[in-house]
């Protein structure tokens, strides 16, 4: 705990919790140090400092006035308590950021965890996959204890809110970690040694600042240090599609075999999807990359299904983050 932070007395409803009030209360840990009260007594919820979720205030969103966002997504109590105190959360994660970096975070949040959120909460339809996907609300609430268990409710509560602050502390890190890679990444992108070509010291998510500078859609592949290895990786269009994957011979072959049909001695791996390759030097991967710009190679077949390419492309988009 970290008694530097100021004491807030904050307060909740009881009862069945939900995904908006376990967020808002992990929010606010982020700032503050809390004691948390869950009840739906006026008479106490009247001497709290911060009410949310129950009560009609400021933090309430059952009335008939509720705020919109401006794509239509009514705000939950998660949603207003970020918006109220969202920047701050950004700026304690990392003092050292600009006014324009907060802002650009803290709407990335919103968007990315907070308004999903809010949208269950409120009964918005955000759609169905055919692969039926656990998300963040239906986790948090999995928590509740069932109808015959014995389990402490507010102690319940609070597991729960202990694992929304670990998602909201790793969702915040994750995009951080973007901001601050601008400036490598530019860097990288100034000094290649050839337009296809991109190399990095280390990997480092450079997938968003990379579709900012790369304006001509040169760069079709990143270069970068795996460990003991050096890895390349395909860079995707607009559409989210490969620029150019590795050849169609490579997919999923590794070390001897690989080597004998690319030519370079220490390759390691390609994977089937065709987007990563891996070599155990610099000038191994390089060679690897060169080989793959100069093939010519008629457009896919369509021999993988439509859930194989979804799934490579998912795939590819996870580790890219």
């Amino acid at each position: 705990m970290n008694y530097n932070r100021e004491h807030k007395k904050v307060g909740t409803h009881d009862g069945r919790f939900h995904a908006d009030d376990v967020m808002a209360t992990a929010i606010l840990k982020e700032i503050f140090n809390i004691e948390i009260t869950r009840t739906r007594e006026e008479s106490t919820l009247e001497k709290l400092d911060i009410v949310y979720d129950v009560g009609g205030g400021k933090f309430d969103h059952h009335g008939m006035d509720k705020i919109y966002r401006e794509d239509g997504v009514p705000y939950a109590a998660c949603g207003l308590i970020w918006k109220e105190f969202g920047e701050r959360v950004i700026s304690t994660a990392d003092p050292s950021l600009n006014v324009e970096d907060v802002d650009y975070l803290s709407r990335y949040i919103d968007r990315a965890l907070i308004e999903g959120i809010d949208a269950l909460d409120n009964g918005v339809n955000i759609g169905e996959t055919s692969v039926p996907i656990l998300n963040i609300s239906n986790i948090l609430s999995g928590f509740n204890p069932p109808w015959f268990s014995k389990e402490n409710e507010d102690e319940a509560f609070l597991k729960a809110v202990g694992l929304a602050s670990q998602v909201l502390k790793n969702k915040i890190r994750y995009k951080l970690s973007s901001v601050k890679a601008r400036e490598s990444v530019e860097k990288a992108f100034n000094n290649r040694y050839i337009p296809q070509v991109m190399v990095l010291d280390k990997y480092i998510p450079y997938g968003e600042v990379l579709q900012r500078l790369d304006k001509k859609q040169e760069v079709l592949y990143v270069i970068y240090k795996d460990k003991n290895n050096y890895a390349a990786q395909t860079v995707r269009d607009s559409q989210g599609e490969d620029r150019k994957k590795f050849p169609e011979a490579w997919a999923s072959k590794r070390d001897g075999e690989l080597a004998e049909v690319t030519g370079v001695k220490d390759a390691v791996f390609c994977h089937s999807g065709r987007f990563i390759a891996i070599a155990g030097s610099f000038e191994g991967i390089k060679k690897m990359v060169e080989i793959a710009i100069g093939t010519q190679e008629e457009k896919s077949s369509g021999a993988l299904s439509k859930f194989f390419q979804k799934f490579f492309t998912n795939y590819k988009n996870n580790i890219n983050k």
